[in-house]
């Protein structure tokens, strides 16, 4: 598996967030993409809400769809 991060310019001062790229298996993405239209969220919700459950520490305010509505 493949993974690259690439830093990015924050687009607040605070933001902390880094941009990483990643290849996975095709099933895997169809099945993150129908439950993101499922649920009408995000692929950084969707992540970072499986990294919550695994154990990582993310902050719940994090797990949000950021999208402009």
């Amino acid at each position: 598996m493949a993974l690259s991060l690439t830093l990015t310019s924050p687009a607040r001062p605070v933001e902390t967030d880094r941009k990483i790229t990643l290849s996975l298996p095709a099933p895997v993405v169809q099945a993150l993409k129908v439950r993101m239209a499922a649920e009408d969220t995000t692929m950084r919700a969707l992540i970072l809400e499986a990294l919550a459950i695994t154990g990582y520490d993310v902050a719940a305010d994090e797990i949000r769809d950021r999208r402009r509505r």
